[in-house]
């Protein structure tokens, strides 16, 4: 979902009621670069490209770990993850200022694509996810005190 999400169609800016232009979640960072605005570039594609994709990296570990909390390792990835967690919602912040702003403008008139579902569906499954490995983890550690 994250990837498609990413990837197709979130957006359609139309302007004057004549000029359209279609954005993906990519497309539209990448614009940022070629807008000459390459301060924003970084921070939008940190926080909603390279981020979310590293928490699913950590997640895919931790879930496919032999040995799940009991090694340094499975430790290490399960506090990234917490900190990660701690920045997860600024991606669908980024997404929300996007469609504020461009609501906002008396010239320009915005339609919302399926990419804009797709991409706030990983994020929330990301969530539940880190929450559900997070939980399974504290179990194993009570156990593993017992």
């Amino acid at each position: 979902m994250l990837i498609a999400g990413v990837l197709v169609p979130m957006f359609t800016f139309t302007k004057f009621y004549f000029f359209d232009d279609t954005f993906s979640l990519a497309s539209g960072i990448f614009h940022l670069l070629d807008e000459g605005e390459p301060f924003l570039f970084v921070i939008v594609f940190a926080f909603s490209m390279l981020m979310p994709a590293y928490k699913m990296l950590l997640l895919y570990q931790l879930i496919s770990a032999a040995d799940a909390g009991h090694s340094e390792r499975h430790q290490r990835h399960l506090r990234r993850l917490g900190i990660i967690g701690k920045w997860s919602m600024l991606d669908v912040f980024v997404l929300a200022i996007l469609i504020v702003t461009v609501k906002l403008g008396a010239i320009a008139q915005i339609q919302i694509h399926y990419g804009l579902y797709l991409f706030s569906m990983a994020v929330i499954a990301s969530m539940l996810l880190t929450q559900l490995v997070q939980m399974h983890a504290s179990q194993l550690n009570e156990r593993s005190d017992d």
